[in-house]
């Protein structure tokens, strides 16, 4: 589950959740490094509801975090400390004390994200290549992204984080890899496929999620001409403001999420810094690398220019006291491929 999902099912602001991240309370099950998105699992809303407790029960964070991991000896001693002042809610302290045994609170260990091997030789099959819609399934997965399609492309070449082989559709988002078994079957004179999707943390849970999709055509495409492209020509207009190096600060959703006095503590952001200089030129790192020439891409007045996958990504400046933050579109493939809303990044004056 995403954190707003999870934050739902538990009752806890995201931005609790966040806090409890950071703090190393309950830290999510995978954060995409790509995204910043947080992951959790079913099992940790026994953990959010323990965390609950205790705190109405009158215990700090701090000691709830020291209590976790403390063997029984410790853990008694806690509760006596606090009897004399809570009498009235020692039988539900004590219930609770049972209940914690043998949970695991901290951070599930990254084993458990599936990473199978998808570097299987490719198998042709002709019935499955074309445009194909989700009608059922991956309500938890966002299989197929906003658009709810899929496309199955011609020699399993790969996008977004799909390619296929005969029997198979490979999975890779950078973190977890999967390689999933579909078959097909004709209804009514329509083809469909059913789709058995494993989820991220398929070697600890063993779920699976049936996924059913249609053919909507036969079509040859190809990863570039399904992909959503911007207007990259723009004429050069200067913007003196924009000029310099401006460092990650942090990564939102909607702008109306920024706010440079409680960021979301996201750490390891993919989009590292930006520079920007005279005449349109500029330079970026994303992750190890670094993207530079005018060839692979340029800026204007209020936009990014990458011409490396043809993305127009808007900027904007905003003053918090003495401090220029630089907020600027991300457009991933969840963008460009999955016809998902652009999020952003948030950079700081460097």
């Amino acid at each position: 589950m995403k954190i707003g999902e999870f934050s739902k099912a538990s009752g806890l602001p995201v931005s609790v959740l966040r806090y409890y991240d950071d703090c190393g309370l309950l830290c999510p099950v995978f954060t995409d490094r790509f995204t910043g998105y947080r992951y959790y699992n079913r099992e940790q809303l026994k953990v959010c509801r323990c965390i609950s407790e205790l705190k109405a029960a009158g215990f700090t964070l701090s000691e709830i975090k020291s209590y976790f991991p403390a063997d029984g000896g410790e853990r008694e001693k806690a509760f006596l400390q606090k009897k004399e002042a809570l009498m009235e809610k020692l039988k539900r302290l004590e219930a609770l004390q049972n209940e914690l045994t043998g949970v695991n609170f901290m951070k599930i260990s990254e084993d458990v994200i599936l990473r199978e091997n998808i570097d299987i030789p490719f198998e042709n099959d002709d019935d499955v290549i074309g445009k194909w819609e989700i009608v059922s399934g991956c309500e938890s997965t966002g299989l197929g992204g906003a658009n709810r399609e899929l496309y199955f492309l011609p020699e399993g070449e790969r996008y977004w984080c799909f390619g296929w082989t005969k029997g198979k559709l490979l999975y890779d988002d950078g973190r977890c890899t999967s390689a999933n078994d579909y078959v097909l079957e004709r209804r009514g004179g329509e083809l469909y496929m059913t789709i058995a999707l494993k989820s991220y943390d398929y070697p600890k849970s063993g779920k699976i999620e049936t996924v059913t999709l249609r053919c909507i055509d036969n079509v040859r495409y190809t990863r570039e001409g399904i992909a959503r492209k911007d207007r990259i020509d723009l004429p050069f207009i200067d913007d003196k403001r924009v000029l310099g190096r401006w460092v990650v600060f942090d990564f939102i959703r909607s702008k109306d999420d920024f706010d440079p006095n409680e960021p979301s503590g996201r750490r390891d952001l993919y989009f590292k810094e930006i520079e920007f200089l005279e005449n349109g030129s500029c330079t970026s790192v994303y992750g190890g690398d670094t993207i530079r020439g005018d060839d692979m891409q340029v800026w204007t007045k209020g936009y990014v220019l990458r011409k490396w996958n043809s993305t127009a990504c808007a900027y904007d400046i905003r003053q918090s006291g003495e401090k220029e933050y630089l907020i600027i579109e991300w457009k991933s493939g969840d963008y460009r491929w999955g016809g998902c809303d652009t999020n952003y990044y948030v950079f700081i004056r460097g």
